[in-house]
């Protein structure tokens, strides 16, 4: 037998609303897979079924998938009258075969990988980098670009794609100076914003009215060369100012990921 994705989401709304009780079901029309969703409360179970075709084994372009469906419900929710919902990933279960001998796997929250810092240095450092965004608008939206981009890993090469531009125009720099600040070649940053402009409906509608599927890496590494650039940046704003070194930028990311992306 086939095999089963669960996805699992935590609606939440500012006014106190609940989801009403829906179950739906949907057959996607090119692969013949089956979608069972489930919501009411404040928790909704997207499952996906592989009956015609087995479920694709590319973690990141399934994940995409079951964003993009919550986003359906969202929607739906909003201009059915049932308010403005946010939908929170917070686990996911791959069972492989659903009759005799099933495996299965989970994307719940894990420990930080990471050893953490003294208490005295991340609070040193979080009350030096409030200076820092109180004084240099640019350093501050930037930043605030990269913490959507964290907030919203289906959406994330849309905000990395604005911070780079806040601190290029901010600073009258060109996509070779934000290469040369992040240490890549040219091309890496061309690709890139190739990937964001031309026909993949990331930063614009795109013709087909498809849109590409995201994956890990413009989640992790692109939003761990936003914050580079933010370093190089706050270098030629603060000359006393030490760059963080790429391993400190990845932790403070990682610390940012509480769960798998896409789960």
């Amino acid at each position: 037998m086939s095999d089963v994705v669960v996805n699992v989401f935590r609606f939440s709304n500012a006014r106190g609303y609940f989801v009403p009780g829906l179950n739906i079901e949907y057959r996607e029309r090119d692969t013949g897979q089956l979608w069972q969703i489930n919501c009411a409360g404040t928790r909704g179970y997207l499952l996906r079924f592989g009956i015609d075709s087995p479920v694709k084994d590319d973690l990141d372009e399934q994940a995409s998938d079951s964003h993009f469906m919550v986003q359906r419900i969202t929607c739906a929710l909003l201009i059915g009258g049932a308010g403005l919902f946010g939908a929170e990933a917070v686990g996911r279960l791959l069972l492989k075969g659903i009759e005799g001998d099933i495996t299965w796997s989970s994307h719940l929250d894990r420990p930080d990988p990471f050893a953490l810092p003294s208490d005295e240095v991340v609070t040193g450092s979080v009350l030096d980098w409030y200076q820092a965004l109180c004084q240099h608008t640019i350093l501050r939206r930037a930043i605030y670009d990269a913490y959507l981009a964290l907030s919203h890993p289906h959406e994330a090469l849309v905000f990395v794609y604005r911070g780079l531009e806040w601190l290029k125009a901010g600073q009258h720099l060109t996509w070779e100076d934000i290469a040369r600040d992040l240490k890549v070649p040219i091309k890496e940053i061309k690709d890139f914003t190739k990937h964001a402009n031309h026909e993949t409906g990331v930063r614009h509608a795109s013709l087909s009215g498809r849109k590409v599927r995201p994956h890990f890496e413009t989640y992790g590494t692109w939003v761990c060369g936003l914050l580079d650039a933010v370093n190089a940046a706050r270098g030629r704003l603060e000359s006393t100012f030490t760059p963080m070194t790429a391993e400190a930028v990845g932790n403070a990311v990682a610390k940012a990921v509480p769960l798998t992306p896409y789960p």
